[in-house]
């Protein structure tokens, strides 16, 4: 249901913009500061943030009014730390993420403000524990899906800085019991490169 919701956004925006001119491509690459936050029988624990690599493909679609529509196809590492007794446990958490951001464009001024739904897909998942790696795909659900907002500034020459926070929605821990649940969220940084330039 969350496919077919994410494709029917993504369609409806394409339609809606066809006459509103060419887009604009581009490529970026940063971190993810990314935490996970873990419930069960009414409690909340926040784990350690870990760093991890994002990068990102996107098409910058023209809606008029300062508007346009950000689509993007990215990879995300994600995951967290826990530190007990002097021992560290970790777990990285891959994702391939589509992501559907409108933007409000500040006119020339190459500054943005965006917001709007990422869908990630699992690609890998792995726990580190005393050194020892295990995979651990089959603990998580295949879909994650996470609420974005942030902005972005270009130079005119195309170059340009994002920051964003990806709020996670959905419990991605599989088939957990007691009301358990798991949220991962991230904060990212990257350095982008706009072809056709930098100024809305």
């Amino acid at each position: 249901m969350k496919r077919l919701l994410f494709v029917g956004i993504l369609i409806t925006a394409l339609s809606s913009v066809k006459a509103q001119g060419p887009g604009t491509f581009g490529v970026s690459a940063g971190i993810n500061v990314a935490n996970m936050s873990v419930k069960s029988e009414g409690v909340s624990v926040s784990l350690t943030s870990k760093v991890g690599f994002k990068g990102y493909v996107f098409y910058d679609l023209p809606l008029g009014n300062s508007f346009s529509l950000e689509n993007e196809l990215g990879y995300d590492q994600m995951g967290s730390k826990l530190s007990s007794q002097g021992e560290e446990f970790s777990s990285s958490i891959d994702y391939l993420t589509l992501s559907v951001l409108p933007k409000y464009n500040v006119q020339e001024t190459g500054l943005s403000f965006f917001i709007g739904p990422s869908l990630g897909f699992l690609m890998s998942a792995k726990s580190t524990a005393n050194g020892q790696s295990t995979d651990d795909k089959d603990s998580y659900n295949s879909i994650n899906l996470s609420g974005v907002v942030g902005a972005s500034y270009f130079l005119p020459m195309g170059f340009g800085l994002t920051a964003r926070y990806a709020g996670g929605l959905t419990n991605i821990a599989k088939d957990t019991q007691d009301g358990t649940s798991a949220h991962i969220s991230a904060w990212s940084f990257t350095l982008a490169y706009r072809f056709g330039g930098g100024k809305e």
